[in-house]
């Protein structure tokens, strides 16, 4: 058989079908993701021609006082805004389940109002909120015989601050997901553990928790990867600069500042190094997502 009429005899006409996803996929999706690795190993400002630099961006990298700073701001305020978040909108869905009709609508629409507010607004609220002389929060505390706090200046203020943002923003999203994942539990199964006895700690404890468990699961995996990557709300907080000693700047905002987006930062820029910095991040988050896959995968199966 000739390669004409193997052509003819194969499905090549499918393949062309749904090729364009894969070229605008490999155009969009992989060149620059090799680009990246190539750009990373070099030093460059984005003018002047690209030095190759190797592995010592990656050395740099790891000693770099900045990024471990900016990496362990990054945990902390993870660690104080995503875990309350995800356990108070589990809390509130479980509350809004029970309501029914406009008051439902209601409540679900006004916690979900912050996620479509504009961040830049938010940010001059939570300044006029958390201000040192004239905050509200600092006129509440000082009338029930506590000192004020430099909340925008103390190195844990700051961070209370953005995490106070960060639950602020995200908290209707998650509650929308987590009633969604109750909805789907049937309801025959409240209705038998009535019968039998069960009180609501019993029954949530017993039979929402486990039935619920994958889709707990995925709310901590975007939770985490959303929370690693935190930028938006330390960059419009304090234009950029991360607060006083750096206190606010996250992984995420020291790359932007290495790429030159920063007016009056200190770090010069250096794509090549902010690349190394994105790298870094995409291998941490691909670990935790691993991690956390796994653990959604045995969820799945104990719900089976």
């Amino acid at each position: 058989m000739n390669f004409a009429a193997r052509l003819r005899k194969s499905n090549w006409h499918l393949y062309a079908a749904i090729s364009p996803f894969f070229i605008l996929f490999g155009v969009f999706g992989l060149a620059p993701l090799f680009y990246a690795g190539w750009l990373s190993l070099h030093r460059w400002n984005g003018l002047s021609a690209p030095v190759f630099a190797g592995f010592d961006q990656y050395v740099r990298l790891v000693r770099d006082g900045a990024f471990l700073n900016a990496l362990l701001n990054t945990v902390i305020i993870f660690v104080m805004a995503q875990i309350p978040l995800v356990i108070g909108a589990l809390a509130a869905a479980a509350i809004l389940s029970r309501l029914k009709g406009r008051a439902r609508a209601f409540y679900q629409t006004a916690l979900f109002v912050p996620q479509i507010t504009s961040l830049v607004m938010v940010a001059i609220v939570f300044q006029s909120l958390f201000s040192g002389s004239f905050g509200i929060i600092n006129k509440a505390l000082s009338s029930l015989g506590f000192p004020f706090i430099d909340w925008l200046t103390d190195w844990w203020g700051i961070k209370w601050v953005i995490a106070f943002m960060v639950i602020w923003r995200g908290f209707g999203y998650f509650m929308v997901i987590f009633l969604a994942g109750l909805a789907a539990i049937p309801p025959s199964l409240y209705d038998a553990a009535k019968i039998d006895g069960a009180g609501p700690f019993r029954t949530f404890w017993s039979i929402t928790l486990p039935l619920l468990r994958p889709t707990v699961v995925f709310v901590v995996i975007i939770s985490s990867i959303g929370g690693l990557q935190m930028f938006t709300e330390p960059q419009v907080l304090f234009n950029g600069l991360g607060g006083p000693n750096d206190a606010g700047r996250t992984i995420m905002l020291l790359q932007y500042q290495y790429l030159g987006s920063t007016l009056g930062s200190a770090t010069l820029p250096d794509l090549g190094y902010a690349t190394t910095i994105s790298i870094a991040t995409f291998l941490i988050l691909l670990v935790v997502s691993i991690a956390q896959a796994g653990t959604l995968k045995r969820s799945l199966q104990v719900s089976e």
